[in-house]
């Protein structure tokens, strides 16, 4: 039949064998006589531009597209991705087959901008509602920044519904994923869709849009915003005992930090063990106005060698981040302490390591530096008691 279109993953070919078919279909009519009259064709729609995750109960076996203008892969055993090939394609089917003989039919529409690009089939019914819609986050990518996305867990798919924008996984970090236009504020940019699907089955569905200088470059959906490493030598309840240990060791560095508006941000500490670095951070509020701390973070930049002298910044990502309050407010009169782990790095006496911590909804942030020197001069832990 030429208008079959195999869902694939890797060389796994999931049509169901004549024999297998059959099976299927005859358990469905097994399971009432009457059973076909009630199953009831499901409204989707598609684009060429974004792409629509389904997500089933059960691992899908057997899909077919009733039109060559629309192509199916499948994400994960449970999950499959669905996109136009071209836009404005007449409506046409498509029927889906679970390993729990249920059977799902589909019309297929299209729609310049579809109201949804991500369903969970758990409990839908005769059509998709508000409550089976997974919900899509909107960002925004530029040809000039790279915006970063963190997930809790280790990224299994990423899909891009169109050409205009590149993605990939960062190297070497299991959880997070880069974006970026490959053109500028001049050209033809199309809104679209990142869709990124962990290993633990979750969908994180994104709308796209062009800005020349994002709002939010980093878009976390990790709490803490961790980075995952692969074979790292130590896991995070070691790292929060380490932390402790860190904190009560209570080693200072002298002049790295800031204070300002009645706030002091400073570096305390920095260790090494194997594979890891660790940086001590001590924020203390000496004002009576309590401080919720929106973000910290910590890149590396080029020393600055004049007004014309171009600059790149690199963040670093923790594989690991303690705070003394889960809250993350410092309280007026009051401090916290920061650990922050890292993949154990060094710097070039040409660049510098920058930490900033900012107030949400204030104004009170603060920033500070730290040269080369101050890594290799970490203390080793195992040769302290």
């Amino acid at each position: 039949m030429d208008n079959i279109h195999d869902i694939s993953c890797g060389k796994t070919d999931l049509r169901l064998s004549l024999f297998s078919l059959c099976v299927v279909i005859f358990s469905l009519f097994m399971s009432g006589a009457n059973a076909q009259n009630n199953i009831r064709p499901i409204k989707i729609q598609l684009n060429d531009t974004k792409y629509l995750f389904l997500k089933f109960p059960a691992e899908v076996n057997y899909a077919d597209m009733g039109s060559r203008n629309l192509m199916a892969e499948k994400s994960l055993d449970r999950i499959i991705k669905l996109k136009a090939e071209k836009p404005n394609f007449d409506k046409t089917n498509l029927s889906v087959v679970t390993t729990d003989g249920k059977y799902y039919s589909f019309i297929v529409e299209y729609n310049s901008n579809p109201s949804y690009i991500a369903v969970d089939m758990e409990n839908v019914k005769d059509s998709i509602t508000s409550t089976d819609i997974i919900p899509s986050t909107g960002i925004e990518v530029s040809n000039i920044h790279t915006t970063h996305i963190i997930l809790p867990t280790k990224v299994s798919d990423i899909a891009i519904g169109h050409k205009e924008v590149i993605s990939e996984k960062a190297q070497t970090i299991d959880n997070i994923v880069r974006v970026k236009s490959v053109v500028d504020e001049n050209g033809k940019f199309y809104e679209t869709s990142i869709t990124v699907v962990t290993v633990d089955g979750k969908i994180y569905p994104m709308n796209v849009g062009y800005a020349k200088n994002p709002k939010e470059m980093s878009i976390s959906f990790s709490k803490g915003g961790n980075a995952l490493f692969e074979d790292m030598s130590i896991d995070n309840e070691n790292m929060r005992k380490i932390s402790e240990w860190i904190i009560r060791k209570g080693q200072y560095i002298n002049d790295l930090g800031r204070a300002e508006n009645k706030m002091i941000f400073q570096l305390c500490s920095v260790f090494t063990d194997q594979d890891i670095i660790a940086f001590y951070l001590y924020a203390q509020n000496n004002s009576k106005v309590d401080y919720s701390i929106d973000f910290l973070k910590a890149y590396i930049s080029d020393k600055q060698q004049g007004k014309k002298y171009l600059t790149q910044d690199e963040e670093l990502y923790p594989i690991y981040s303690y705070y003394s309050s889960d809250e993350k407010i410092i309280h007026g009169k009051n401090h916290m302490d920061i650990v922050l782990f890292y993949k154990k790095f060094t710097i070039s006496n040409k660049k510098i390591l920058y930490f900033e911590l900012y107030e949400e909804n204030g104004g009170r942030n603060l920033k500070f530096t730290a040269p080369s020197k101050t890594i290799i001069n970490a203390e080793v832990m195992n040769k302290l008691d």
